[in-house]
């Protein structure tokens, strides 16, 4: 089991989280209680750079749709950045892939929560 590494980047109108490492039962619980604590206002958008995740369980998974749900509720949204191979497969399988917001790259990811523009106007 692979620890997860947990970072946080405040932006302007929203929250960045990169997540590294295993997404598993044995650590579900320390990537919610740190998102609640980094992304406090659930009506701006969240994006999770899962680029670094090389394992999720069903723990894993359950814990990004209800994350989905929650953003949602509150006005928010959840966006999934370049998830590793072994991740967007167990999306792929379990159909969730067309439930959450994924996308190929971080910069996609933060152009579809408007965090960024991806391609500037000039």
């Amino acid at each position: 089991m692979t620890p997860l590494h947990l970072t946080r980047r405040a932006l302007p109108g929203g929250t960045l989280i990169g997540v590294a490492g295993e997404l598993d039962i044995t650590n579900a619980t320390a990537l919610c209680t740190y998102i609640a604590q980094a992304h406090p206002d659930a009506a701006r958008p969240l994006v999770l750079d899962l680029a670094a995740v090389t394992f999720m369980d069903s723990t894993g998974l359950h814990l990004l749709i209800d994350l989905h749900h929650h953003e949602d509720q509150r006005g928010g949204s959840l966006h999934l950045a370049a998830p590793h191979q072994r991740v967007m497969r167990v999306l792929q399988i379990t159909g969730t892939d067309q439930l959450l917001h994924t996308y190929r790259s971080l910069e996609d990811a933060l152009a579809a929560a408007h965090l960024i523009a991806l391609h500037p106007a000039g």
